[in-house]
């Protein structure tokens, strides 16, 4: 009877250590298979885990030597970050929150290399003084891959290099000179044109030593001559006026203030000539 009693009690425990060893060997097994299947698929930051379940020492001998091979594998292809940020002045960040491709990935920065699986990633920085995307391409195989961002920086120039206009409006002033010098650059140009014309039509006139001309080439030439003096009066005037405006007139303007335009137009009659600006202002 004692006998008995003492494998009653034996059994279940045998029994209990068995079934424990069976599902540590079950779980192992199907680390190791999961590991494999990430590494294929190029997810190795969570192939890292499951193979460091198999490489442990609880797991069947041939399981945990072919799981610390490909862990050894999968470390070195493992590509690493370090993510640092500055704010607009160049000091460092620390309190920043990073997510990667929408996912959390740090609750504040320390310098640390952070492991991250290879491919085209969206880090976005988050912190007092801002936030900032930052679109990159990490290369399997490369360590501690540097990405920085700048929070809260300046507003970006405008084309041509003149800066954004707080106010959201430009100086209706600096407009109107640049349409007057345009103008002026205009007025400049038939001048000349205006100009050549009267010096080729007063040849033309074929005039003699008693300042007798053909009358037809000498009108068209006193013509020609009348505009190009009004091309070049009235250009110099309005480049001289518009470059006044745009280099010495107010910055400040209202996004309401209507667009202003002009035009140099030759007028040329039977008894002359002349230019007329037409515009709006």
């Amino acid at each position: 009877m004692k006998r008995a009693a003492v494998l009653g009690l034996v059994l279940p425990a045998t029994l209990v250590t068995s079934v424990a060893l069976a599902d540590d060997k079950a779980a192992c097994l199907d680390a190791a298979s999961k590991g494999q299947t990430l590494r294929n698929a190029h997810k190795l930051v969570e192939s890292r885990e499951q193979l460091r379940i198999c490489a442990a020492a609880a797991c069947p001998a041939v399981v945990q030597s072919d799981c610390a091979n490909w862990l050894a594998d999968v470390e070195k292809a493992l590509p690493s970050v370090v993510l640092t940020a500055k704010n607009a002045a160049g000091a460092s960040l620390v309190d920043v929150k990073v997510t990667v491709d929408g996912q959390p990935l740090l609750t504040k920065l320390d310098g640390q290399a952070v492991p991250t699986n290879a491919g085209q990633h969206t880090f976005h920085f988050e912190g007092v003084d801002g936030s900032a995307d930052q679109q990159v391409l990490v290369t399997e195989g490369e360590k501690n891959q540097r990405i920085a961002a700048v929070l809260g920086a300046a507003a970006p120039a405008v084309a041509g290099g003149i800066s954004a206009d707080t106010g959201g409006s430009s100086s209706p002033w600096k407009t109107v000179g640049w349409v007057l010098g345009g103008a002026g650059v205009v007025g400049l140009g038939l001048g000349t044109v205006f100009g050549v014309m009267a010096m080729s039509d007063d040849s033309s006139a074929h005039c003699n030593a008693s300042n007798q001309c053909q009358p037809g080439p000498l009108s068209s030439a006193r013509s020609a001559a009348l505009v190009a003096d009004i091309g070049f009066i009235a250009g110099g005037v309005l480049l001289a006026g518009g470059a006044g405006l745009v280099l010495f007139g107010p910055s400040g303007g209202s996004a309401e203030a209507p667009a202003a335009s002009a035009t140099l137009v030759p007028v040329v009659r039977t008894d002359g000539g002349g230019a007329a600006i037409r515009g709006s202002w």
